[in-house]
């Protein structure tokens, strides 16, 4: 049965997030990749190109259905908030929930995809920065504005500094939820998504509401 265009390219990506996820983008082979999808090299090339336009095909698939998602929550927030700064901890959950919901979604590959994207934002591939630059950074930029107007107290540089180890923290979490049994000696569970979200947010919230207390090094 021969099967169209459309659902020929789901089963390639499907493979992909399966194989990358598991191996990495180095090891990952196109061959056992087309095997699982079912397909030949062939069909990659012509709906793909080779396997950088599939890896980036497959990242920007999935983060621009999360940033639609963000998107349209942060929208429908601020008119709720009427002129007023959306809560710390609400544009927090806005930001992470599509994520820590799609790592459930294990019928649909969610946790492979999670892994992916925690690696591409953490250790970024040099073909990938194009890719980052439009998918991943725009959203970032509205959500980052956001949450400035929520923390009106900070100086600019105490802000950024502040907001890139949270981006940081967020990377990290996508990249290790799978396996955060094995690394706590399970104290932690790996399906705890809820428990996870909940600590985020708390952990991010802290981090951005804490006061600038601390002495700097060398100073008088």
């Amino acid at each position: 049965m021969n099967l169209p265009n459309a659902a020929i390219r789901d089963r390639i990506l499907a493979a992909a997030e399966s194989a990358f996820a598991r191996q990495g983008y180095d090891a990952a082979s196109m061959r056992q990749l087309t095997r699982h999808a079912g397909v030949n090299l062939a069909a990659v090339s012509y709906h793909f190109g080779g396997k950088e336009s599939l890896y980036a095909a497959m990242v920007t698939r999935r983060l621009r259905s999360l940033n639609e998602t963000r998107l349209n929550s942060l929208e429908q927030a601020e008119q709720e908030a009427g002129g007023r700064p959306v809560p710390l901890p609400r544009l927090i959950e806005l930001l992470v929930r599509p994520v820590f919901e799609l790592s459930q979604d294990e019928a649909h590959g969610g946790s492979h995809i999670i892994r992916i994207l925690g690696r591409s934002l953490a250790e970024p591939l040099p073909f990938m920065d194009a890719v980052l630059a439009t998918e991943f950074q725009p959203t970032m930029a509205l959500f980052s504005q956001a949450v400035r107007r929520s923390v009106p107290q900070l100086s600019p540089e105490d802000f950024l500094w502040r907001l890139s180890f949270i981006v940081g923290a967020m990377q990290h979490t996508f990249a290790v939820l799978h396996r955060m049994s094995e690394l706590t000696s399970g104290i932690c569970r790996n399906d705890d998504r809820e428990g996870a979200l909940r600590r985020f947010i708390e952990f991010a919230v802290s981090a951005f509401s804490a006061p600038a207390t601390l002495p700097v090094a060398g100073a008088s």
